[in-house]
């Protein structure tokens, strides 16, 4: 790899709603969740790469990363017309995030969601609730509680889906 360091979540789905739009593909929030959420396994697994180090929760509708959710709400279900920001405390301005992915980290992402940024929402959200996978173990925990509903690194390594070869 050409770069060890992770990428902020935002940053990574600007990237992923830039490959989209390069391929007419329109995307929605819950979209953007789950290709992030499949680039991120698919880095993981294939490669021991972390891509960030955001918190990935299981709710309702599969996989969501917090920041990605907030980032794009406003959208409802529509598709995504806007790009995610930040608060530059330097300037005291909202800035557009431009992704600055390293090449090798591009091809890896690319790989994970070339064959399914085409996907409607429904499709990506069942791809994601696969019923041996990290969603269902977590959502399905048989604990009397899961704090945050995390579905983390570990069980991502034992239950995930790129490991099982589904999205190829």
């Amino acid at each position: 790899m050409a770069d060890s360091s992770t990428y902020s979540v935002r940053e990574i789905a600007n990237w992923i709603l830039d490959f989209a739009r390069k391929r007419g593909q329109k995307i929605s929030n819950m979209s953007l969740n789950k290709l992030t959420y499949f680039a991120y396994e698919h880095a993981f697994i294939h490669y021991d790469r972390k891509l960030t180090n955001a918190k990935i929760e299981a709710w309702d509708h599969g996989p969501v990363f917090r920041e990605i959710y907030s980032s794009f709400r406003s959208h409802g279900s529509r598709p995504i017309t806007t790009l995610a920001t930040r608060y530059n405390v330097q300037t005291e301005n909202v800035e557009i995030i431009i992704p600055c992915i390293a090449p090798d980290d591009e091809r890896i992402i690319m790989e994970a969601i070339e064959k399914i940024v085409h996907l409607p929402a429904f499709i990506l959200r069942e791809l994601s609730h696969d019923a041996d996978g990290p969603w269902s173990f977590v959502w399905e925990h048989r604990s009397p509680s899961n704090p945050g509903m995390e579905i983390t690194d570990e069980i991502i390594k034992k239950l995930g889906i790129a490991k099982k070869g589904q999205l190829q």
